[in-house]
């Protein structure tokens, strides 16, 4: 930052929203070996008071390339800012008369958080956070006891309070909803530890951010704003190591709430671009994150200043066996048994974004498959009501569950968009859509119908329809033929792609057009990196995918898939007063890419011979 400032780019109060290495040319990055030099540049956003410039800097030469002003945005929302609101709403008149009125005059206990604004509206140029407040006393779950009606807008760029709404007292949650054992009216008997090791080492290495395992070999890398990056992913098949993905990672996530209220209404977060799952990684702890072994991993990561800091144990990589078999037959014919157990590589991270923890995983396995799983949990938000049963007057909600005496959790949704630059054999690639079709036999069958697969190859960018019925998505490589004769692909198996179901005229909706499909296809484009855009705080919307896709062709072409993991949370008691994980998935499968099973060559763990037929211990509870 030393070299932006020398040129003036930068003043001295300058901050560093973001700053990220911008990526070379990707012909160049599959075709580069180790000890090659490679030119090198950084991005940079430089927020000085309300204004904001991009910069691209040459590292080499260390010169600044270019400069631009990006004018009526807003950069996301830093912790700096968060406590600057908090403080502001606290130390406010306004706020204090209404705490009061609800019985509060200690403040010391009460946890206020700080909450993007979206748009409503005209476009607003002030930098805006709503501030809602909790009562934390006398609990550790500092989100289960929500101080309803009352919110305050703060303009932190100003360092004002712009005003205080108070919609009237609502009781308070009295209910403990700390999550600590000890804390606990009951408990469950414990169970006996079930351990999960490699008493004789990895069978993965890392060298510098590159991952070998088993068949694969993939990079990781780590940033501000999306978390981890999962790039040149290979496959290696025979002699050859084939390219598969060139570079995976989150790219924006939608959270609307479904109350009304004016104090929820607003309430339609982009996690990602506003606040940053890298920026948000918690610590991950050994044996409890993640299983006890796993390698742990630090990230360093651009502060505000610009002075790197370090993020220790943001991520690990593990090995873990599903105990479900790879693959199995036993033939009874001639009593042959033969299975192999189904072992997959895990790269873990876990971001904190307020009230939710997303325990978010890459994972391989010998099957040639990759899977990205998103694991929801963490506390539900809620909201305080005057009902404590559901029977009671009020306790019915048309738009959230009563999770416990005057606590309602509003219906939300989750849409995570999934940016896949996937390289099958190769950049150029084309996207084929198949459905499954019945078809009916003719007379004289003895059949009456069964079903065909009708594929076809798309000519131009689209997004796949949101009622697109059962099929098949598949990236295909037609410059080459397998063994077989096959085009290599890989298929987009979508295991939760709801979409959206608000209106396209809502503002959260235009804000977030990417939910409303399950999958897009766009031809590549190196500026082209976040669903929402790039600056989605307090973005009007009409930015991002809705710009990405503007018709032109992609037969043949370097590609990009935008999946959208979506669900939609209809809240319960079973929620409160913490989430039971909910995991959700998206794989990319190979189709045609292989000549055979590639597990078929995967050894035996265990020599048949040497097997011992073993017997479950006895419960401890029924020892005599």
């Amino acid at each position: 930052m030393a070299l932006l400032r020398s040129t003036g780019v930068a003043g001295p109060a300058a901050s560093f929203p973001v700053i990220r290495l911008e990526p070379p040319d990707k012909a160049a990055v599959w075709s580069w070996s180790r000890g090659e030099r490679t030119e090198r540049h950084a991005f940079v956003v430089v927020k000085a008071g309300s204004e904001v410039r991009e910069a691209l800097v040459d590292l080499t030469r260390r010169s600044v390339i270019r400069v631009e002003p990006r004018p009526n945005v807003q950069t996301a929302i830093v912790p700096a800012e968060w406590r600057r609101a908090t403080a502001l709403v606290k130390a406010d008149p306004r706020w204090q008369r209404a705490m009061r009125l609800r019985g509060i005059t200690d403040f010391r206990g009460i946890f206020c958080d700080a909450l993007s604004v979206g748009q409503f509206g005209e476009p607003e140029r002030r930098r805006l956070l709503k501030v809602p407040c909790y009562d934390a006393r006398g609990t550790t779950n500092i989100y289960g006891r929500p101080i309803e009606g009352l919110m305050a807008l703060v303009d932190v760029g100003a360092g004002v309070v712009v005003e205080v709404t108070d919609s009237g007292p609502v009781p308070v949650s009295r209910a403990d909803p700390s999550l600590e054992q000890e804390r606990q009216r009951e408990l469950q008997p414990a169970l006996r530890p079930i351990a999960s090791s490699a008493p004789a080492g990895f069978n993965f290495t890392m060298d510098d951010g590159l991952v070998r395992w088993a068949a694969w070999s993939f990079h990781i890398g780590f940033d501000q704003r999306v978390g981890p990056i999962v790039s040149t992913v290979r496959y290696r098949d025979g002699a050859r190591e084939r390219p598969v993905l060139y570079q995976g990672h989150i790219s924006e996530m939608f959270v609307p709430y479904m109350d009304p209220d004016p104090n929820w209404a607003f309430r339609s977060y982009m996690d990602v671009g506003e606040y940053g799952f890298g920026n948000l990684a918690s610590k991950l702890a050994a044996g409890i994150d993640c299983p006890a072994g796993a390698v742990m991993i630090s990230a360093t990561l651009p502060g505000q200043s610009g002075e790197p800091y370090s993020a220790r144990d943001v991520m690990c990589v593990f090995e873990r066996n599903t105990t479900m078999p790879l693959w199995r037959r036993s033939e009874i014919v001639t009593g042959s048994h033969e299975a192999r157990q189904d072992v997959e590589l895990v790269l873990r991270t876990i971001p904190t974004v307020g009230n939710y923890d997303y325990v978010y995983d890459w994972v391989f396995n010998r099957k040639g498959e990759i899977r990205i799983e998103v694991g929801a949990t963490g506390i539900a938000a809620a909201k305080g009501v005057p009902a404590a049963t559901a029977d009671a007057r009020g306790g019915e909600q048309p738009h959230g569950a009563l999770i416990a005496p005057n606590l309602v959790a509003p219906y939300h949704d989750h849409y995570l968009s999934f940016r896949l630059d996937l390289d099958v054999d190769g950049l150029a690639n084309s996207f084929v859509s198949e459905r499954l079709v019945a078809e009916t036999l003719p007379a004289g069958s003895a059949r009456r119908s069964i079903w065909k697969r009708v594929s076809a190859v798309e000519p131009s960018e689209l997004g796949i329809d949101a009622n697109h019925g059962s099929g098949l998505w598949r990236v295909e490589n037609r410059s080459v033929k397998t063994a077989l004769g096959y085009y290599p692909s890989f298929e987009i198996v979508g295991g939760h792609n709801a979409a959206s179901l608000l209106r396209s005229d809502d503002p959260p909706q235009r804000r977030a057009g990417f939910s409303a499909r399950p999958l897009w296809v766009t031809s590549h484009k190196p500026g082209e990196v976040y669903a929402a855009g790039d600056y989605p705080n307090q973005s009007a919307g009409g930015e991002g995918i809705a710009r990405f896709v503007d018709g032109e062709a992609i037969d043949g072409r370097d590609l990009v898939l935008w999946y959208t993991m979506g669900f939609h949370h209809v809240t319960r008691p079973e929620d409160w007063p913490v989430l039971a994980t909910v995991r959700h998935a998206v794989t990319l499968r190979p189709h045609r890419f292989f000549a055979q099973n590639p597990a078929l060559g995967v050894p035996r763990e265990v020599d048949p011979a040497s097997r011992e037929r073993r017997q479950p211990t006895e419960p401890a509870a029924q020892r005599r």
